[in-house]
C-alpha cells in the first residue's frame, strides 16, 4: 500500500518546482539567453521569425563606401559627387568654440525608376547627417549653410536628377572615420550610410 504521507510530500515539492518556475525566478536566465543571442544569425529567416524583437532592435544598417552609388527601394540613385573640408573660424559658426572644421558634401540624387518622385513637403523628412571619429559624434548642421533639402525640387521626373549641398562643422580631429547619412525622404526608404567620406576630401 502506498505511503500517503510520502505521496502528500512528493505533491507538494512538485508544485513547489512548478509555482519556482512560473514565479519570474527563471527570468533572470531567459534574459541571460536574449544577451547571447548573435545578431548575426538574424539573416537566418527561421532564427529571425523565432526571435523578431531581438533581430527587429539589431537590424544592421547596409553602408555604402563613400565612393560608390547606392540606389533606394523607391528607384533614386544616391551617390557623393563632391566632399571637401576646410579649417575655418569657429566664432563664424552657431557650434561652439571648438568646432572648426567645415565638412561641404554634394550629393546627386537621380530617378532611376519609371514614375515621377515626389519629395517630401516637411524638410524634415530629408535626413543629411555627418558622423565622425571613434566613437560617432554627430557633427553639427551649420547654422549659415546655403542649400541643403531647399535645394530640392517638389518633385523628380523619372531619369532626372538633382543635386542637394550639406555643410557641416565638427570638432578638430577625428577625421579619420567620416560617416554621412542621407535619404530623400526617411519615413518611405531606409537611410544610406556612406562610408569613409575623408577618402572624398579634395
Amino acid at each position: 500500500m502506498p505511503n500517503k504521507r510520502l505521496s502528500v510530500g512528493l505533491f507538494v515539492v512538485a508544485g513547489a518546482l512548478v509555482l519556482a518556475a512560473c514565479d519570474g525566478s527563471a527570468a533572470p536566465d531567459a534574459r541571460q539567453d536574449a544577451a547571447g543571442l548573435d545578431p548575426a544569425k538574424c539573416a537566418d529567416p527561421n532564427f529571425a521569425s523565432a526571435h523578431t524583437d531581438f533581430c527587429v532592435d539589431n537590424a544592421s544598417v547596409p553602408e555604402t563606401p563613400a565612393a560608390e552609388a547606392a540606389t533606394l527601394s523607391n528607384g533614386l540613385k544616391v551617390r557623393i559627387i563632391s566632399a571637401k573640408s576646410e579649417t575655418v573660424d569657429s566664432n563664424g559658426y552657431d557650434s561652439g568654440p571648438t568646432a572648426s572644421v567645415l565638412v561641404t558634401i554634394a550629393t546627386e540624387i537621380t530617378n532611376t525608376g519609371n514614375a515621377t518622385f515626389v519629395f517630401p513637403t516637411a524638410t524634415s523628412n530629408v535626413r543629411a547627417e555627418l558622423l565622425y571619429g571613434r566613437n560617432h559624434a554627430k557633427a553639427t548642421y551649420s547654422a549659415i549653410q546655403k542649400g541643403g533639402s531647399t535645394d530640392l525640387p517638389e518633385q523628380l521626373v523619372a531619369g532626372g536628377s538633382v543635386t542637394i549641398t550639406s555643410t557641416f562643422t565638427m570638432r578638430a580631429g577625428g577625421a579619420d572615420n567620416v560617416v554621412f547619412r542621407f535619404n530623400p525622404d526617411n519615413t518611405t526608404t531606409d537611410d544610406i550610410t556612406f562610408t569613409n567620406v575623408q577618402t572624398l576630401y579634395k
